[in-house]
């Protein structure tokens, strides 16, 4: 079986079940769990929407389906030994049983438990604008070695709330609409957390973990904007959903950090399946591309001041 095949046999509820994880609760084709993929806690924010066969961490904006799940479930496990350990499972052609009786706890109304989409402390999206030059998220950019023009047509200024307070950051749109928050002060995410893809309908990929990473590599190699397409994981726990993505293409560049979580997935990927190629040997010295990028930008300013 394929991972395509998997997501569409296997229901993640069973698969949950496998592992000896049960629903805490049941609100129609919503399922509640305690998280099996964070530390324990004392209400369950991990839901299963049996409908979609689709599942949503709230504790930590990430989601998706089976596979990406069973990922996170087997976090030692290779991409090919996750795919063999599910494709062996039993239950993948055994239908979920029918409830034919319930318990009195699972009959009356659910409790009225606050959310974490409705808290107020969560972060929320107010608008966006296109960048501007004389702008602070401008400003921001260069430092971090960006020009306005190679960031303008994939980021936005955008403006959020949270805990009752406005600011701005420059936000990268993800596919699901969800945006990934930078600015001098602040990193993170909105909800959905998704990941990023840049189709240039050709057969090689380049695939970064940030999109800092993402605009620096557009800086240093300006010519990879015609000759690859862009996945950008915006975190390595969204892997499992970019799998599909890279198996389309027959070359996969890994531009992934120089750090133990980097160079665990790095590893991982290439005892996998995929065509992929580390080429982090590029920036070699350096935790990632855009380090790298201002790394090399500061010294030819001290070399210009030199002179």
């Amino acid at each position: 079986m394929n991972i395509e095949q998997i997501n569409s046999a296997l229901s993640i509820t069973d698969l949950l079940a496998s592992q000896g994880i049960q629903p805490a609760r049941k609100r129609g084709s919503d399922w509640w769990y305690i998280s099996p993929i964070r530390t324990a806690e004392r209400t369950p924010s991990f839901k299963v929407n049996t409908r979609l066969n689709r599942w949503y961490d709230h504790g930590t904006g990430e989601g998706g389906k089976v596979f990406d799940l069973a990922l996170r479930l087997h976090r030692t496990a290779t991409i090919r030994e996750v795919i063999q350990l599910l494709s062996r499972q039993s239950f993948l052609a055994t239908p979920t049983p029918v409830l034919t009786a319930c318990s009195a706890e699972n009959n009356l109304p659910p409790k009225q438990e606050p959310e974490k989409d409705s808290d107020a402390h969560r972060l929320r999206v107010l608008a966006s604008s296109p960048l501007e030059e004389k702008s602070r998220m401008a400003v921001y950019l260069r430092q971090r070695g960006v020009s306005l023009r190679t960031a303008a047509p994939y980021c936005r200024e955008v403006d959020f709330s949270i805990n009752a307070r406005q600011h701005s950051a420059i936000g990268f749109e993800n596919r699901s609409g969800g945006y990934e928050l930078r600015n001098a002060w602040f990193k993170g995410s909105s909800s959905p957390k998704d990941i990023t893809y840049i189709d240039r309908g050709t057969n090689t990929v380049c695939l970064l973990e940030g999109f800092m990473d993402f605009l620096s590599l557009l800086e240093l190699w300006p010519h990879l904007k015609e000759s690859a397409s862009f996945l950008v994981l915006n975190s390595l726990t969204q892997l499992g959903k970019g799998l599909e993505v890279l198996g389309r293409h027959r070359q996969v560049l890994l531009f992934l950090d120089h750090d133990p979580p980097g160079r665990k997935v790095t590893e991982r990927l290439l005892r996998s399946e995929l065509n992929c190629q580390d080429v982090s040997a590029l920036y070699r010295g350096h935790k990632d591309v855009n380090a790298y990028l201002v790394a090399g930008q500061r010294q030819a300013k001290r070399h210009r001041l030199s002179l």
